[in-house]
C-alpha cells in the first residue's frame, strides 16, 4: 500500500515544513483578524505591514528550502 504522507527525513526538513505551516497560519482569517486595526506603521495601514511581511517571508523561506534542496543534490 503507498503511502499518501511524505513527512521531512531531515532536521533542515522539518524546520522548513514547520516554517511554511507558520506562513499558512499567518495569513488565516484568526491572524488577519488581530492585526486588521485602524494603526499606521510607518505611514502605511497595519494591515499592508502585514501582508508584506508574509509576503516577503515567503520568499525567504523558499530561498533556504531551495539552498537546503541543491545542498543535498535533489532534484
Amino acid at each position: 500500500m503507498r503511502r499518501l504522507l511524505v513527512l521531512p527525513t531531515s532536521r533542515a526538513g522539518w524546520g522548513l515544513l514547520i516554517a511554511f505551516l507558520t506562513l499558512i497560519a499567518m495569513g488565516t482569517w484568526p491572524m488577519i483578524g488581530w492585526v486588521n486595526r485602524a494603526t499606521l506603521v510607518l505611514g502605511l495601514p497595519l494591515m499592508v505591514v502585514w501582508s508584506y511581511l508574509v509576503i516577503f517571508s515567503c520568499v525567504v523561506v523558499m530561498l533556504i528550502g531551495n539552498r537546503i534542496v541543491e545542498r543535498d543534490n535533489h532534484e
